[in-house]
C-alpha cells in the first residue's frame, strides 16, 4: 500500500513539473539576405581619382565598359569617380541612365528608327536625344543588353514624337539640343566625340581592368597607330607579356593533357606575340613531332 502511494505521488510531481516547464519556441524561419552586386577586387581596391582630368578619363572608361555590357563594373568605377570629383557631370549622367527606369526618363511615345551601317547607339543618341552619351539609356529602352553590338538594318524605337516624312533620310544633324519628347532631366553637356586613339585607349585600359587582355593590346597598338609608342608603350608591353605568360602556361597545360593540337596552337600564339622566343619554337616542335609519332602508330 505504501508503494502504491509512493508512485502515485511521483507521478503527480512529474506532472506538475512538465505543466510548468515552459514552452519551446520553433526558431524563426530564416530570411534569406538580399542578393549583394559582386564588384570586381581590383576596381574596388583603386583610390579615387585625384584631379579632374583623371576623373574624366575613368568616366569616358566607364561609358566604354556600359557599352560592352558590363554595367556592374562601370557602376563601380563611376562611384570611383564621383568619390575622387563629386561634381563630374558624365559620371553623374552615366550613373543616373544605369540607375533610372528609361521609360520614366524618356516617355512612353516612341517611334521606330532603321539603324544605319554607319550608325552606333552614340550617335544615335546625340541626332536624337543632344547627348551622344545618352547611348545606355536608350539602349536599356530598347532592351538592349550591350549597346556596341547594335547593327545596321536593326530596327529600334526612339523616345518623342516622329518627324516628318522624309526627314529621317537625311543626313544626321549634330545638334547639342535635345528633340521634342527626349529626356528633360539634366544631363551632361554634349561633348565633342573623342578621336578613335581615344576611344581606343580608353577602351584598351577598359579592357585591362576586366582581364581582357587580347582587346587590350589590340586596343593599345590602335591607339599608337599600330607603333608602341608614346603613352602606350609601356601599358601594350606590359600586357604582351602577360599575354606571353599567359599562353605558355597554357601550351604546356594543353601537353600535360595530350592535347597537342591545343598545346601547338597556344605556342604558335606566344611565337606570333614574341617571335624570338626559341623555348616556344622547340617546344611546338616537341609536341609536332609527338603527334606525328602518335599517328604513325594508329
Amino acid at each position: 500500500m505504501l508503494s502504491t502511494r509512493l508512485i502515485l505521488l511521483c507521478s503527480s510531481a512529474a506532472l506538475l513539473v512538465a505543466c510548468a516547464a515552459p514552452a519551446v519556441k520553433a526558431p524563426a524561419p530564416s530570411v534569406a539576405p538580399e542578393p549583394k552586386v559582386e564588384v570586381p577586387a581590383a576596381l574596388a581596391a583603386l583610390p579615387p581619382p585625384s584631379t579632374p582630368q583623371q576623373a574624366q578619363k575613368l568616366a569616358i572608361a566607364a561609358a566604354d565598359l556600359l557599352e560592352t555590357g558590363n554595367e556592374d563594373q562601370a557602376k563601380a568605377e563611376l562611384q570611383r569617380v564621383l568619390a575622387g570629383d563629386p561634381n563630374n557631370k558624365l559620371a553623374q549622367n552615366l550613373l543616373r541612365q544605369i540607375t533610372a527606369d528609361p521609360v520614366a526618363t524618356l516617355g512612353r511615345e516612341s517611334f521606330p528608327y532603321t539603324v544605319r551601317a554607319t550608325d552606333t547607339l552614340s550617335r544615335i543618341a546625340g541626332r536624337f536625344l543632344g547627348d551622344i552619351y545618352a547611348f545606355y539609356i536608350l539602349a536599356r529602352y530598347n532592351d538592349i543588353k550591350i549597346p556596341r553590338q547594335v547593327s545596321g538594318g536593326q530596327v529600334i524605337r526612339i523616345p518623342g514624337k516622329a518627324p516628318p516624312p522624309g526627314t529621317l533620310d537625311a543626313e544626321p544633324r549634330h545638334t547639342d539640343k535635345p528633340v521634342a519628347g527626349a529626356s528633360t532631366s539634366p544631363a551632361a553637356p554634349a561633348l565633342p566625340e573623342p578621336s578613335a586613339g581615344e576611344k581606343a585607349l580608353t577602351s584598351a585600359d577598359a579592357a585591362e581592368k576586366r582581364g581582357d587582355l587580347e582587346r587590350a593590346y589590340s586596343d593599345y597598338r590602335v591607339a599608337t597607330g599600330g607603333e608602341l609608342g608614346n603613352d602606350s608603350q609601356a601599358k601594350a608591353e606590359g600586357v604582351r607579356r602577360r599575354l606571353v605568360q599567359r599562353y605558355t602556361l597554357n601550351a604546356r597545360s594543353a601537353f600535360a593533357k595530350q592535347d597537342l593540337d591545343g598545346a601547338i596552337r597556344h605556342w604558335d600564339r606566344v611565337m606570333q606575340l614574341d617571335p624570338g622566343n626559341d623555348t616556344a619554337r622547340l617546344e611546338q616542335q616537341k609536341a609536332m613531332a609527338l603527334k606525328e609519332k602518335i599517328k604513325s602508330l594508329k
